[in-house]
């Protein structure tokens, strides 16, 4: 069970990786990056700095190269900002596919209902063509009127 402490300093982690990879890293290969998550361990000495990268497959691996060689700068630049701890926790960069996953699964849904709305207008059609035009009044008892 994680301690307030323990959340606050993960949450910190998080704010300041991105603030330094949004203002202060100018490598050329990085895309738009997003950290997505932290996951720091319970002695508080390693940090999983998850990220996505919004573009193609040539982009993620540019973005990859480029955040393990920023890795000592983020480090290095944490540790500055985050003065109270006994130790820096070492981090380490984990790309994230969740939100790449998240779209394609929100794309199957939507055309999942499309295909649901399409064949319920097409067995209301096939009901419609094949009731009589005969008017069937059903009263209380369930008898047929015709």
């Amino acid at each position: 069970m994680a301690s307030i402490r323990h959340d606050r300093v993960q949450e910190q982690i998080k704010e300041i990786a991105s603030t330094i990879i949004l203002f202060e890293l100018k490598d050329p290969r990085l895309g738009f990056v997003t950290i997505t998550k932290v996951d720091l361990s319970s002695d508080m000495r390693s940090a999983k700095i998850y990220y996505s990268v919004l573009g193609s497959d040539v982009d993620t691996r540019l973005t990859a190269h480029a955040m393990r060689h920023s890795r000592g700068h983020v480090q290095r630049e944490i540790a500055k900002k985050l003065r109270r701890l006994r130790y820096t926790p070492i981090i380490s960069f984990e790309y994230d596919d969740s939100p790449k996953t998240g779209i394609e699964l929100s794309g199957i849904i939507e055309r999942a209902i499309a295909e649901d709305e399409q064949r319920k207008k097409q067995h209301e059609n096939k009901m419609e063509t094949a009731l009589p035009d005969a008017d069937i009044q059903i009263d209380a008892a369930g008898d047929d009127n015709v």
